[in-house]
């Protein structure tokens, strides 16, 4: 069986850009209601984060997965992951805090860092902003890490 990066967030537009940077599809990535599998991905829709029911099946999805994304969009208006929720994942985790303009602000740096550490994204940590060029760079240099 195949292993794919599985991309946990509660922005879908998010989780679809990632995704397209890792796929670089000829088509554009459809937004789903349910979990999409892709050559390369695993893309789990914003709506199971929203709803404790589903978060068993975002956890047995590791099975399928080398490595889990978890994408933070920065301001975050709202908490969607549950305290410590990486830490359950026995694949590596990778926490994305993704800012929406481009400008990087301390104290939303360490709000970013905040909410990463609550989630249990301790150990990688990368800061975006969403521009194609950066999102490119992150992901190669996630893929040409061995697992």
């Amino acid at each position: 069986m195949k292993k794919r990066i599985l991309i946990i967030g509660p922005n879908q537009k998010h989780n679809i850009l990632v995704a397209e940077a890792i796929e670089q599809p000829n088509q554009p990535i459809r937004k789903v209601a349910n979990i999409s599998f892709t050559d390369e991905t695993i893309i789990v829709p914003s709506a199971y984060l929203e709803s404790p029911w589903m978060h068993k099946h975002i956890i047995s999805l590791q099975q399928k997965a080398s490595k889990a994304l978890f994408l933070v969009p920065i301001p975050s208006i709202k908490k969607t992951y549950p305290p410590n929720f990486a830490c359950v994942l026995r694949v590596p985790v990778i926490g994305v805090a993704l800012y929406e303009t481009n400008e990087n602000k301390l104290e939303e740096r360490g709000t970013a860092e905040k909410i990463l550490e609550e989630i249990g994204c301790t150990n990688q940590q990368f800061f975006l902003h969403l521009n194609q060029e950066e999102i490119e760079t992150f992901v190669e240099e996630i893929s040409g890490k061995e697992d």
